[in-house]
């Protein structure tokens, strides 16, 4: 299962802009140097917990097959392919 994602993530699994994304991403960060993570203090820090998103968002996220969709196309064979 996917523990953390990014702002990319985010848009793809649940529809967000971009601007949507990365203001979730900065709250989830927020939330997490306020609990005591110091290390998300780090403005280049882009990817975050998904339990702490869904904390933030109130519903789990649903993740097809455990995969953000797109990511692993090209590492899919098709029957009679080696």
């Amino acid at each position: 299962m996917i523990q953390v994602v990014d702002k990319n993530d985010l848009m793809e699994l649940i529809g967000y802009s971009e601007t949507q994304a990365s203001k979730l991403i900065r709250k989830a960060k927020s939330q997490l140097v306020q609990e005591g993570f110091e290390w998300y203090k780090n403005k280049r820090i882009g990817r975050v917990p998904i339990i702490t998103v869904e904390s933030i968002l109130g519903f789990q996220i649903q993740l097809k097959n455990d995969i953000i969709e797109g990511n692993l196309q090209s590492a899919v064979m098709t029957e009679g392919e080696k």
